[in-house]
């Protein structure tokens, strides 16, 4: 069974987020690949600060962040 159904406009105020931010605006992004962003955010940790980084970290990610028993 289909149903007509009436499509609303959108005010400026609707679309709008509830923080205020204009959703059309946020989802640009600045240009680069995938691996470039993340690499960018890594060489701007300072090198003691990645010293503090388990070597293990990621093999045991839920170890660190839930507690759950570590992985050989």
């Amino acid at each position: 069974m289909d149903t007509a159904t009436k499509q609303r406009r959108r005010t400026a105020a609707v679309a709008r987020g509830k923080n205020g931010s204009n959703p059309r605006v946020a989802a640009e992004f600045a240009a680069g690949s995938l691996e470039a962003e993340p690499s960018a955010i890594g060489k701007a940790v300072p090198t003691r600060e990645w010293a503090k980084v388990p070597a293990d970290y990621f093999a045991n990610l839920d170890h660190y962040l839930h507690g759950a028993p570590k992985k050989k």
